[in-house]
Protein backbone atom coordinates (compact mmCIF):
# COMPACT_ATOMS: atom_id res chain seq x y z
CA UNK A 1 0.00 0.00 0.00
CA UNK A 2 1.74 3.43 -1.03
CA UNK A 3 1.40 6.08 1.95
CA UNK A 4 0.24 9.49 0.84
CA UNK A 5 2.86 12.30 0.13
CA UNK A 6 1.78 15.57 2.50
CA UNK A 7 1.78 18.72 0.39
CA UNK A 8 4.52 20.75 1.17
CA UNK A 9 4.39 24.63 1.09
CA UNK A 10 6.16 24.90 -2.45
CA UNK A 11 2.83 22.45 -3.59
CA UNK A 12 -0.14 25.11 -2.05
CA UNK A 13 1.89 28.41 -3.42
CA UNK A 14 1.53 26.90 -6.72
CA UNK A 15 -2.11 25.85 -6.05
CA UNK A 16 -2.22 29.37 -5.01
CA UNK A 17 -0.41 31.06 -7.94
CA UNK A 18 -2.53 28.74 -10.16
CA UNK A 19 -6.12 29.77 -8.95
CA UNK A 20 -5.36 33.52 -8.45
CA UNK A 21 -3.07 33.83 -11.89
CA UNK A 22 -4.60 30.96 -13.81
CA UNK A 23 -7.73 29.72 -13.09
CA UNK A 24 -10.47 32.24 -14.70
CA UNK A 25 -13.39 31.64 -12.29
CA UNK A 26 -15.79 34.26 -10.63
CA UNK A 27 -14.27 33.38 -7.21
CA UNK A 28 -10.50 33.34 -8.49
CA UNK A 29 -11.53 37.12 -9.98
CA UNK A 30 -13.00 37.94 -6.57
CA UNK A 31 -10.18 36.45 -4.08
CA UNK A 32 -7.36 38.51 -6.63
CA UNK A 33 -9.42 41.86 -6.47
CA UNK A 34 -9.60 41.38 -2.30
CA UNK A 35 -5.62 40.54 -2.28
CA UNK A 36 -5.10 43.52 -3.99
CA UNK A 37 -6.95 46.04 -2.38
CA UNK A 38 -5.41 44.88 0.87
CA UNK A 39 -2.30 44.99 -0.63
CA UNK A 40 -2.94 48.63 -2.38
CA UNK A 41 -4.98 50.01 0.87
CA UNK A 42 -2.76 48.81 3.50
CA UNK A 43 1.06 48.45 1.54
CA UNK A 44 1.40 50.80 -0.94
CA UNK A 45 -0.71 54.09 -0.14
CA UNK A 46 0.75 54.10 3.36
CA UNK A 47 4.32 52.95 1.82
CA UNK A 48 3.45 56.18 -1.01
CA UNK A 49 2.89 58.40 1.84
CA UNK A 50 5.66 57.80 3.64
CA UNK A 51 8.41 57.77 0.77
CA UNK A 52 6.60 60.97 -0.35
CA UNK A 53 5.82 63.29 2.59
CA UNK A 54 2.39 63.71 1.59
CA UNK A 55 -0.52 64.08 4.46
CA UNK A 56 -3.19 62.24 2.31
CA UNK A 57 -4.45 60.82 -1.81
CA UNK A 58 -7.73 61.53 -1.63
CA UNK A 59 -10.23 61.21 -5.07
CA UNK A 60 -12.72 63.78 -5.39
CA UNK A 61 -15.90 62.31 -5.00
CA UNK A 62 -18.28 65.20 -4.69
CA UNK A 63 -18.67 67.84 -7.35
CA UNK A 64 -18.68 71.27 -4.50
CA UNK A 65 -15.39 72.47 -6.13
CA UNK A 66 -16.56 71.86 -10.25
CA UNK A 67 -16.67 74.51 -12.12
CA UNK A 68 -19.13 75.18 -14.80
CA UNK A 69 -20.58 78.18 -16.35
CA UNK A 70 -22.90 78.13 -13.62
CA UNK A 71 -20.66 77.85 -10.96
CA UNK A 72 -18.06 80.18 -12.16
CA UNK A 73 -20.91 82.90 -12.14
CA UNK A 74 -22.34 81.93 -8.88
CA UNK A 75 -18.38 81.40 -7.44
CA UNK A 76 -17.29 85.01 -8.60
CA UNK A 77 -20.62 86.43 -7.26
CA UNK A 78 -19.92 85.31 -3.81
CA UNK A 79 -16.14 86.49 -4.06
CA UNK A 80 -17.43 89.82 -5.74
CA UNK A 81 -20.57 90.02 -2.51
CA UNK A 82 -17.81 89.19 0.41
CA UNK A 83 -15.73 91.59 -0.82
CA UNK A 84 -13.01 89.51 -2.23
CA UNK A 85 -10.98 91.26 -4.72
CA UNK A 86 -10.33 90.24 -8.43
CA UNK A 87 -6.48 90.74 -7.65
CA UNK A 88 -6.38 88.98 -4.53
CA UNK A 89 -8.53 85.99 -6.22
CA UNK A 90 -6.21 86.17 -9.40
CA UNK A 91 -3.49 84.51 -7.32
CA UNK A 92 -5.52 81.66 -5.87
CA UNK A 93 -4.02 78.51 -6.56
CA UNK A 94 -6.65 75.68 -8.41
CA UNK A 95 -9.07 78.70 -9.74
CA UNK A 96 -10.24 75.88 -12.71
CA UNK A 97 -11.57 74.30 -9.36
CA UNK A 98 -11.75 70.43 -9.20
CA UNK A 99 -13.52 67.94 -10.70
CA UNK A 100 -15.35 64.53 -9.74
CA UNK A 101 -12.18 61.69 -10.09
CA UNK A 102 -9.67 63.90 -10.10
CA UNK A 103 -7.22 62.79 -7.47
CA UNK A 104 -5.24 64.97 -5.31
CA UNK A 105 -2.27 64.84 -2.97
CA UNK A 106 -2.10 67.20 0.24
CA UNK A 107 0.82 67.65 2.63
CA UNK A 108 0.73 68.79 5.90
CA UNK A 109 1.90 72.69 6.16
CA UNK A 110 2.11 75.26 9.35
CA UNK A 111 -1.03 76.46 10.37
CA UNK A 112 0.47 80.22 9.20
CA UNK A 113 0.82 78.57 5.80
CA UNK A 114 -2.59 77.93 5.04
CA UNK A 115 -4.28 81.09 3.20
CA UNK A 116 -7.11 82.09 2.19
CA UNK A 117 -7.63 80.61 -1.53
CA UNK A 118 -5.41 77.60 -0.54
CA UNK A 119 -7.63 74.00 -1.29
CA UNK A 120 -7.35 71.82 1.89
CA UNK A 121 -8.63 68.57 3.14
CA UNK A 122 -10.40 67.91 6.23
CA UNK A 123 -13.02 65.88 7.83
CA UNK A 124 -16.40 66.46 9.12
CA UNK A 125 -18.09 63.60 10.62
CA UNK A 126 -15.65 61.32 9.15
CA UNK A 127 -16.69 62.45 5.74
CA UNK A 128 -13.97 63.61 3.59
CA UNK A 129 -14.43 67.27 2.61
CA UNK A 130 -12.07 69.27 -0.04
CA UNK A 131 -12.52 72.60 -0.03
CA UNK A 132 -11.26 76.37 -0.49
CA UNK A 133 -10.57 78.73 2.39
CA UNK A 134 -12.36 81.71 2.39
CA UNK A 135 -11.03 83.12 5.75
CA UNK A 136 -8.62 82.31 8.67
CA UNK A 137 -9.09 83.01 12.30
CA UNK A 138 -6.07 82.75 15.24
CA UNK A 139 -7.52 82.94 18.45
CA UNK A 140 -5.52 82.27 21.41
CA UNK A 141 -2.36 81.21 19.51
CA UNK A 142 -4.54 78.22 17.97
CA UNK A 143 -5.59 78.65 13.70
CA UNK A 144 -9.11 78.07 12.70
CA UNK A 145 -10.39 78.02 8.95
CA UNK A 146 -13.55 78.87 7.14
CA UNK A 147 -14.08 76.86 4.04
CA UNK A 148 -16.47 76.92 0.96
CA UNK A 149 -17.16 74.63 -2.38
CA UNK A 150 -16.09 76.56 -5.11
CA UNK A 151 -19.86 75.27 -6.76
CA UNK A 152 -21.43 75.62 -3.81
CA UNK A 153 -23.64 78.79 -2.87
CA UNK A 154 -23.11 79.36 0.70
CA UNK A 155 -20.60 78.37 3.50
CA UNK A 156 -22.35 75.41 5.60
CA UNK A 157 -21.84 75.35 9.81
CA UNK A 158 -19.76 72.25 9.18
CA UNK A 159 -17.31 74.44 7.12
CA UNK A 160 -16.91 77.45 9.95
CA UNK A 161 -14.29 77.25 12.95
CA UNK A 162 -12.19 74.07 11.52
CA UNK A 163 -9.35 73.87 13.84
CA UNK A 164 -5.86 73.18 12.37
CA UNK A 165 -5.76 69.88 14.04
CA UNK A 166 -8.48 68.72 11.74
CA UNK A 167 -7.12 69.38 8.38
CA UNK A 168 -5.21 66.81 6.80
CA UNK A 169 -3.11 68.95 4.35
CA UNK A 170 -2.83 71.86 1.89
CA UNK A 171 -3.78 70.48 -1.96
CA UNK A 172 -0.18 70.35 -4.04
CA UNK A 173 -1.21 68.15 -6.96
CA UNK A 174 -3.66 67.06 -8.85
CA UNK A 175 -4.39 64.35 -11.34
CA UNK A 176 -7.20 64.56 -13.30
CA UNK A 177 -9.69 61.54 -13.75
CA UNK A 178 -7.41 59.27 -12.00
CA UNK A 179 -9.85 58.61 -9.53
CA UNK A 180 -13.00 57.42 -11.25
CA UNK A 181 -12.61 53.50 -9.94
CA UNK A 182 -13.41 55.05 -6.54
CA UNK A 183 -16.06 57.32 -7.68
CA UNK A 184 -17.77 54.22 -9.03
CA UNK A 185 -16.97 52.33 -5.95
CA UNK A 186 -18.48 54.91 -4.11
CA UNK A 187 -21.93 54.45 -6.13
CA UNK A 188 -21.90 51.06 -6.04
CA UNK A 189 -20.95 50.58 -1.71
CA UNK A 190 -21.51 54.06 -0.44
CA UNK A 191 -19.55 54.65 2.60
Amino acid sequence: MEEKKKPSVKDYLKKTYNFLWKEESLLSYAVFIIIAFVILRFVAFPGILMLTGYSDIAAVVSSSMQHTDLTNHTFNEWLNFHNFSTEEVAKWPYLDGLNVGDVIAVKNVSAEDIKPGDVILFYSDNVQVIHRVMYVKESNNAFYYTTKGDANTQISIKEKDIPYGEVKGKLVWVVPYLGIPRVALNYILPM
